[in-house]
């Protein structure tokens, strides 16, 4: 289980969601944890979301996750895209906890307070 929290989003939500990233082919940002202590970072394009099942695809890798049972959430993670230099940034992400207790996170970009201030111009 993860201390990650949002607020519950029906399950066509998500996959509306979903079926929108890939329409646009948005570039998506996929966090997994197991429980079995297996964690996943990586980027990539959605190649398929249906039937329960969705499949991710970047440049070095494919994953496919099973959320036919799963129960979404949207809200706030915490990530550190730069590991392991500063800083840690939020994403707002459609966040799926399946029934095994693995945890998803899949986000198409940073939440705008998490971006650093802009520099003054020359």
């Amino acid at each position: 289980m993860n201390d990650y929290t949002g607020a519950p989003i029906s399950t066509d939500h998500a996959w509306r969601t979903f079926d929108d990233w890939e329409a646009r082919a948005r570039e998506i940002g996929v966090i997994f944890y197991g429980g079995s202590g297996t964690s996943i970072y990586t980027m990539g394009l959605i190649q398929s979301a249906g039937n329960g099942r969705l499949t991710v695809k970047g440049d070095m890798v494919r994953a496919s996750f099973n959320l036919a049972r799963a129960s979404f959430t949207y809200g706030p993670v915490q990530t550190w895209p730069k590991w392991p230099s500063p800083p840690i940034v939020e994403v707002l992400a459609v966040q799926a906890q399946l029934e095994n207790g693995d945890w998803l996170a899949l986000a198409d970009g940073l939440r705008p307070e998490s971006l650093p201030p802009r520099g003054i111009a020359e």
